[in-house]
């Protein structure tokens, strides 16, 4: 009777289909549902979330305005090698570009035998270098921004001049200044003003008298003006003129540019008149005053000439040193007077090298493709010339004694970018290996030598790095007569990696405690000596426990060269005060130079983190699995 079922019993039958499938919630799986968990699990962390998101979108709003429309990035365009490279010798700068160049065909090739480069990776490199190309293109059809001296009532203003080709229009606008144009709280003009160095330029009379109208002190209503006018080319000869009169306060003059040459604006006033006038150019474009452009424009135009700028008088000229951009600028503004120009310094370096990282890439992407033995034997050069870098790129850098290929260039003129990598380099490389005998020092059985180690480690940790700097520059040289001497550069170079040792040695001691006793007694009863129980067993599993904390160390090593600057040196950091301090013209512009620098520390930090991830995906992770 069990096997009859009563006609109260439920039977469950299986369907002969199978049933359609269905996605699972939308809010509860993805990065909406991720969203959901993370950031709105709750009305109060919705609150939360909201109220930070509207922090930072107010401040990346506030920062991205004023980038666009206040900041003045000149300060980094006309100052571009500085910041790159200090003061370094510009006849010799062919040595630096050379080990940019091995630097970033090694990284390719290196990064392909032992990484992966992915298609991200090459379709954003691409539309990059397309971007840069492009914009430069484009905004080159822009109209330049207006030029603007000043023309006052006690003196006559120096000619402007500039540099121009045939058949390019340009136009010399006059506009005298009201009460009304100086007491408004906005400027009335958007464009640049010509701001040479020293106190008699347009931007300080501006401003004075700006200040003597508000206050009442001047009207400006009662002046007379009247000057002539005159656009002159490279022989003196006048190519175009009018005279500004009380009658006729507002003159225009449009031409057409005869030939390529040196151009100027002149003003000359007339006996017994009074008043304040603006000059305006447009149709020019500026131009910088670096060694490099300077040559090339030198070459092309020549030297300016005596008809334009008689010997003994300091002219005015469309240099972007000389001028200061006033008002809030648009888009187009942005692109054509800020943009455009580090674009052009950059552009060409930056084809150049990407065009070397992807051969080096592509070279190790076909001896990938072959068989292991070619593979291990390329992979064996490439290690060696890892290693042979660094003391290459010291002698390349700094020259040597009587050569006539390489003279040597005093690290003293070293600054910049170039420097920060060299110290950064240098201690990375010298303070690793000393890092770890000093952890195995103080390992070890030996007293005397874990006492000397352990009172090493524990002094220089104990000691800020700063002082470490000032021992190395001042203190050194009064106990050792011989190394008075030696290079100010080699000597932060023996401070930092002094310094970083000590850390170093502290971080692989930590990795020497996790390696278990009982694997160095069974390599002992194997027959390993000390020596190869060291290198087999315990450093292996030991450094690769500790790649983060160690990549770590090195990111603040980065970080922590800035603190050069207070002993002397003009490293990446310190180069800024050498130029806001040093120039007038950049004075005030420290927030754009420090957030460039910013960036750059940011980039390479990155970079170095990056690696530090990939390091340890392929060592600590190979362990652990």
């Amino acid at each position: 009777m069990s096997d009859i079922l009563r006609q109260d019993e439920l039977v469950y039958v299986a369907p002969t289909e199978a049933p359609p499938p269905r996605r699972p919630p939308a809010l509860m799986v993805g990065p909406l549902g991720w969203l959901r968990a993370n950031l709105f699990s709750s009305r109060t962390n919705t609150l939360l979330t909201i109220i930070t998101l509207l922090i930072v979108g107010w401040l990346l709003v506030s920062t991205g305005l004023w980038a666009l429309r206040d900041a003045e990035w000149t300060v980094i365009t006309s100052n571009l090698r500085l910041l790159l490279v200090g003061q370094y010798e510009p006849s010799q700068l062919w040595r630096v570009n050379l080990l940019a160049l091995a630097l970033l065909f090694l990284c390719g090739i290196s990064i392909s035998l032992w990484a992966k480069v992915t298609r991200a990776v090459l379709l954003t490199l691409i539309v990059v270098v397309l971007v840069m190309i492009v914009i430069p293109l484009g905004a080159g059809q822009l109209p330049p921004p207006s030029i603007r001296f000043i023309v006052p009532p006690d003196s006559e203003p120096a000619p402007l001049v500039f540099v121009g080709n045939a058949g390019e229009p340009v136009s010399v606008l006059v506009e005298p200044i009201s009460s009304a144009d100086a007491t408004a709280a906005s400027p009335v003009f958007v464009g640049f003003i010509e701001n040479t160095a020293g106190l008699s330029n347009s931007r300080s009379i501006w401003n004075d008298v700006k200040a003597k109208a508000a206050s009442g002190a001047l009207d400006l209503s009662q002046y007379d003006l009247a000057f002539t006018i005159k656009l002159v080319d490279t022989a003196g000869e006048t190519i175009a003129s009018a005279e500004a009169t009380p009658e006729n306060p507002r003159v225009r003059l449009d031409a057409a540019l005869p030939a390529d040459g040196w151009y100027g604006v002149i003003a000359e006033k007339t006996d017994g008149s009074a008043g304040y006038a603006w000059v305006r150019l447009d149709g020019v474009q500026t131009f910088t005053t670096q060694s490099g452009d300077e040559a090339e424009r030198i070459e092309r135009y020549g030297l300016i000439p005596d008809t334009i700028c008689p010997v003994g008088v300091r002219c005015r000229q469309v240099a972007e040193r000389d001028l200061r951009f006033e008002g809030s600028r648009n888009l187009a503004t942005y692109l054509s007077v800020q943009l455009v120009p580090f674009l052009n310094a950059v552009i060409l370096p930056v084809i150049v090298g990407a065009l070397i990282a992807l051969g080096g890439s592509w070279l190790g992407y076909e001896v990938k493709r072959r068989n292991s033995v070619v593979k291990k034997t390329v992979s064996r050069w490439v290690v060696l010339a890892w290693v042979a870098l660094l003391p290459v790129s010291w002698f390349v850098l700094r020259g040597i004694e009587g050569a006539a290929t390489l003279p040597v260039v005093p690290t003293a003129t070293w600054g910049g970018l170039l420097l920060t990598l060299v110290l950064t380099a240098v201690a990375i490389v010298l303070s690793f290996p000393l890092g770890v005998l000093l952890a195995l020092g103080r390992w070890s059985n030996l007293s005397v030598v874990s006492g000397a180690c352990t009172l090493f480690i524990e002094v220089v940790r104990g000691v800020p790095l700063i002082t470490i700097l000032f021992f190395a520059k001042l203190v050194v040289p009064f106990f050792l007569s011989a190394s008075a001497d030696v290079d100010q550069v080699i000597r932060m170079m023996i401070g930092l990696t002094l310094f970083t040792a000590a850390y170093i040695a502290e971080i692989v001691r930590g990795g020497l405690q996790i390696v278990p006793h009982g694997q160095i007694e069974a390599a002992h009863a194997l027959g390993l000596n000390a020596l190869y129980t060291t290198r087999l067993i315990v450093l292996p599993q030991a450094l690769r426990a500790v790649i983060p904390a160690i990549m770590s160390q090195f990111v603040s090593l980065f970080k922590d060269t800035t603190l050069v600057s207070v002993v002397g040196l003009f490293e990446l950091l310190g180069i800024i005060d050498f130029i806001v301090n040093g120039q007038q013209q950049y004075r005030g512009l420290q927030r754009e130079a420090y957030l460039f620098v910013g960036v750059i520390y940011f980039v390479i930090s990155f970079g170095m983190s990056t690696v530090s991830r990939w390091i340890e995906a392929t060592g600590v992770g190979a362990a652990r699995r």
